[in-house]
């Protein structure tokens, strides 16, 4: 039996001897690096020969503009990345006391229902949000201040408000919290230093537009059943009459924050509701956008997202795609009028999803 390797043909995959960087076979008459060589008397590198024409390896960057690859659509990694995140939902463990024969045990450790979503506010359960996010300002050493929530998307990254990026009197957002619904419960807990704060490329201080930004950390997070991404909501339509509002801010307009996390369930309101409340606001010369904006709240009970709730999520129960025990997140919690009454803004954010993959998942 004999083996019968091919000869290198135009296309084929090559490596350049001398940088060791990648090229491609091609006819020497289609590689301008090549002709180039030989006119300096230098010998280009050879794949072989098709009939009595040299084949030559060709630096990888001039076949580049040959075959651009498509940009991925909007959506199809944010829809792997739910499925993916998925299984944090469940832990596998091995028993404390070795037996013969035992097995690794794994559990569910969903930490939430989907239930019907009735109007108001309470706190929540242990793992009830693990993709909670408290944002943290160290204004003096050793003086933390948790002023802003967000939501894990990635093992790197959290999404939160523009506005939540810098604090004028606390100076910039340096660390973020994960892994408790308590915020001094030191069980489970992780505290990362923030290493970037990216806002969107649009928002402006003066502005309640666009007020959506990111934080990238330092090291990557260890995700478990208790801190674990979210998903990102996808369609410009939510699919739901309630939401929820989580976050450790005030309970009432200028009050501490809580150290318990507080899940608040609240109502969404058309565009034309919210514009009546927030007519001739300085920062929406626009009115309210219904399509970079969400409006939110209950006008009869006092429920609705504080000064301290700024960055954290507005979020519907997934369903469907077989995914259990996640959360679609539809909003960012921007800005309102006081803690309850009005309708709170939240950064619509279907709208945003082509900047997030394109910065969380380059």
């Amino acid at each position: 039996m004999s083996i019968i390797s091919a000869l290198p043909k135009p296309g084929d995959v090559c490596t350049l001897e001398s940088t060791g960087s990648p090229g491609v076979c091609k006819l020497l008459n289609d590689c301008d690096k090549a002709r180039e060589e030989i006119q300096q008397n230098r010998f280009p590198q050879r794949c072989g020969f098709q009939g009595n024409q040299p084949i030559v390896c060709c630096p990888q960057s001039q076949a580049v503009t040959e075959s651009i690859p498509p940009r991925r659509p909007p959506g199809d990694i944010s829809r792997k990345k739910c499925q993916e995140y998925a299984r944090y939902v469940y832990e596998t463990k091995v028993p404390p006391i070795p037996l013969i024969n035992a097995q690794p045990v794994t559990r569910n450790e969903c930490g939430h229902k989907v239930v019907k979503l009735i109007v108001g506010g309470e706190p929540a359960g242990r793992k009830e949000f693990p993709h909670m996010a408290a944002v943290g300002y160290e204004p003096n050493p050793g003086d933390l201040q948790w002023l802003c929530g967000g939501t894990i998307i990635s093992n790197k990254f959290v999404l939160t408000a523009a506005h939540c990026l810098s604090d004028i009197n606390a100076g910039n957002a340096t660390w973020v919290r994960l892994g408790v619904s308590k915020l001094t419960d030191g069980n489970n807990r992780q505290q990362i230093r923030i290493a970037a704060r990216i806002a969107h490329p649009d928002y402006r201080t003066d502005s309640h537009y666009h007020d959506i930004g990111l934080l990238r950390l330092e090291k990557p997070a260890k995700m478990n059943s208790y801190a674990r991404p979210a998903c990102l909501y996808l369609s410009p339509n939510i699919r739901a009459e309630r939401a929820i509002a989580t976050g450790w801010g005030q309970t009432s307009w200028g009050g501490e924050g809580s150290n318990d996390l507080l899940k608040v369930i609240i109502e969404l309101f058309t565009q034309n509701v919210c514009d009546e409340f927030y007519r001739n606001q300085r920062k929406l010369k626009r009115g309210i956008l219904n399509d970079i904006q969400v409006c939110a709240g209950s006008m009869k009970e006092e429920k609705d997202t504080c000064q301290g709730d700024s960055g954290g999520p507005l979020q519907i129960y997934h369903i469907g795609d077989k995914i259990s025990c996640m959360y679609d997140i539809v909003g960012v919690t921007s800005f309102g009028k006081g803690c309850a009454g009005s309708p709170g803004v939240y950064v619509r954010v279907s709208n945003y999803i082509q900047w997030i993959e394109d910065t969380v998942w380059p």
